[in-house]
């Protein structure tokens, strides 16, 4: 009897930084940074009143009816903040700490700028666990595009994608390139949208840690992929800082894929094809960025990684992978079918490319003298435990 559905019970491995942001932030008079432990710690502001003596309260009030109070606001806080007061803690770069001291000592400062600089994006979490977790939509999100990607370098044939599966050497002959309109490609490769798109079968559940995760706070900085990229101009503005899950950590989730039963439903998923074209693309996209990481002399981290864990589990019970902010426009469009945005600075008109022509990189700090210590983010392995 043939089966209504596969379950794939997956364990995500983090090989980089990775940020999936909640809309949520850590709000710079809602913490306090302990230089000497190295933690960012976030306190609930009623606690932090409540503790503080009649003239500090109404000092404190004072200064929040102020207009312009806000570095008085900072200096009261993190003098009058103690450890009885409660909060949690959170790793942090030794940048964001050296960064933290600087405003501090300032006598005045703008209060849009330093607002902007100190709002620091946090990851997604469970409110009752403060862990973080991976939203099943952002693992689907990646696994769709990783499975069209491949599929539209097959032509949109699954015969095709079949043979370039199984032979890495297979080159289809009639690739799909030059297609803009995302929707309109995306039906034209699964034969269906809503209700008769093949994905709409596809689920996959949130992923949660399979041991305590500690996130980190840091940066994320922004560099050229190559020396002939120099003439467009890379993204400034404020510091951006993000926190992250790094490196070591494990999630569980389970991904379903349910076979169609009727009719509108010609094209549909199997759990071989969906890992092996997620793989392929990722694969290639790690490959096109070796070459920016070698070209900005980096180590390539991520590779040693992933051939140092898995290296003889890769396409047979492993699977590269990669989401979240900052994992670069080639990891999230179809290959062929590219149209990238690249800013050129006031009063230039953007180029649109097949190719960004930066990436982004997790720091330590906002400003580095070298590239030394930056690895790209998002970059995991997907693993089935149920085989």
């Amino acid at each position: 009897m043939k089966k209504l559905a596969e379950y794939i019970n997956v364990r995500l491995h983090i090989i980089s930084p990775l940020h999936i942001g909640c809309d949520d932030v850590y709000e710079p008079t809602n913490f306090v940074i302990d230089e000497q432990a190295k933690k960012l710690i976030e306190f609930e502001p009623v606690h932090f009143i409540k503790a503080l003596s009649p003239e500090d309260r109404k000092r404190f009030s004072e200064l929040c009816m102020s207009n312009n109070s806000l570095l008085q606001i900072f200096k009261f806080i993190r003098q009058k903040y103690n450890k009885v007061m409660g909060g949690r803690e959170i790793d942090v770069s030794y940048g964001l700490i050296s960064h933290y001291k600087k405003v501090l000592s300032l006598s005045s400062f703008d209060k849009k700028a330093v607002i902007n600089n100190f709002l620091i994006q946090r990851s997604a979490y469970n409110p009752q666990s403060n862990q973080p977790y991976i939203p099943g939509s952002s693992i689907k999100g990646a696994l769709r595009t990783g499975y069209l990607s491949i599929l539209a370098s097959c032509g949109g044939d699954l015969n095709e994608l079949g043979k370039v599966l199984d032979n890495s050497d297979y080159i289809p002959a009639n690739p799909i390139k030059g297609q803009r309109k995302a929707r309109d490609l995306e039906e034209r490769l699964l034969h269906g949208s809503f209700s008769t798109d093949p994905f709409s079968h596809v689920k996959v559940s949130d992923f949660l840690p399979l041991e305590n995760v500690k996130p980190k706070v840091g940066y994320a900085v922004n560099r050229k992929k190559k020396e002939s990229d120099k003439e467009t101009v890379a993204e400034n503005g404020p510091p951006q800082i993000f926190e992250t899950i790094n490196s070591g950590a494990v999630f569980e989730g389970q991904i379903v894929i349910r076979q169609p039963l009727g009719a509108g439903i010609s094209h549909a998923v199997t759990k071989n094809n969906l890992l092996l074209a997620v793989h392929k693309h990722f694969a290639r996209n790690l490959i096109e960025e070796n070459k920016a990481i070698d070209a900005n002399k980096l180590k390539r981290e991520v590779a040693s990684k992933v051939n140092g864990l898995f290296k003889d589990k890769l396409k047979k019970q492993a699977y590269l992978f990669r989401l979240g902010r900052h994992s670069g426009a080639e990891a999230v469009t179809i290959e062929g079918n590219r149209s990238i945005k690249i800013m050129q600075g006031k009063g230039r008109q953007p180029l649109y490319l097949e190719h960004a022509t930066t990436f982004w990189l997790a720091s330590d700090e906002a400003h580095l003298k070298n590239n030394q210590g930056l690895i790209p983010f998002g970059w995991a392995v997907l693993e089935p435990i149920n085989e």
